[in-house]
């Protein structure tokens, strides 16, 4: 009879690990059937060390919250869609019925351009103050908005600025009342009317598509290279608001609009120079 191997004698000497009894329970009120109660189930006891803590155990996910959310939030967006849906018909029904004889108007294209180039400066506006606040020294005051959120409105308006332009130009090269084209909508002073003030109004069309382009390519170009071309947006600004007051008919009822929001651009553009200015030290101020 061979005599046994090291590695053999060396298992022997292990002792057996103690297995924990199952107990089966059986079936009752609140327990299904063939339930697995383990004893000792928040206290294991490692084969070759100290006791060991067992985690606890997370308590399990809502079924309604995976599937989308709950009732009561549901009930919510219906009521805001429905809402929603109820306040669009109102207009259309009211906007309907004044704009029957609009649209046999031959003033109709003219409203229209005129119209959309008043929202596209406001729009402009908006998202030239939002891009000048988001740069600002005083912002670190407030916490809300959010950067996030400023960045996202300020998109946001620039992608709104440039639909309403699209339109306001189309609208205006259409019309043959107008005396633009489309040879005075994209070549200075080629227009036949108000000459000067719609060339200022295409010039800061060229401005816009160039900042908007560089803004949009950010990451693909350096900060070097897009950020001064950006800044050149204020420029971009007060031509458009000299374009708007010079060749708009409607110049003198909107002047203190004119008046408002370059007032709004030009402080915050200042304040925001002069309190970096200071904060970079009096030195500079010399220089």
């Amino acid at each position: 009879m061979t005599a046994p191997s090291p590695t053999t004698a060396r298992r022997s000497e292990v002792p057996p690990i103690p297995v924990p009894e199952l107990e089966v329970t059986p079936v009752g009120p609140g327990r299904a059937a063939g339930a697995v109660l383990v004893p000792d189930a928040d206290r294991m006891v490692a084969p070759f060390g100290p006791e060991v803590e067992r985690p606890a155990l997370r308590s399990p996910v809502p079924v309604l919250a995976t599937s989308g959310g709950t009732p009561a939030s549901m009930m919510r967006l219906v009521a805001l869609l429905t809402g929603v849906l109820l306040v669009s018909w109102f207009i259309g029904r009211i906007t309907g019925a004044q704009g029957r004889s609009l649209l046999h108007n031959k003033m109709l294209p003219w409203i229209l351009g005129r119209g959309l180039g008043v929202a596209a400066y406001l729009a402009l506006t908006a998202m030239v103050v939002l891009g000048l606040w988001l740069r600002h020294p005083w912002r670190a005051r407030f916490r809300r908005p959010a950067p996030a959120t400023i960045l996202w409105a300020h998109v946001a308006l620039a992608a709104c600025t440039a639909t309403l332009v699209a339109g306001h130009l189309c609208a205006l090269a259409l019309d043959r009342y107008a005396g633009v084209g489309w040879i005075g909508a994209f070549v200075p002073w080629g227009a036949h009317a108000k000459s000067t003030g719609v060339a200022l109004g295409t010039i800061a069309l060229y401005g816009l598509i160039l900042v908007i382009g560089t803004a949009a390519m950010a990451g693909s170009i350096g900060r070097s290279t897009w950020f001064p071309i950006h800044s050149v947006s204020v420029l971009v600004f007060c031509v458009t608001l000299a374009h708007g007051a010079m060749s708009g008919s409607d110049g003198g009822t909107l002047r203190w609009v004119y008046v408002a929001s370059g007032l709004l651009v030009v402080v915050l553009q200042f304040t925001r120079w002069l309190v970096g200015t200071l904060a970079r030290g009096p030195e500079l101020l010399v220089e």
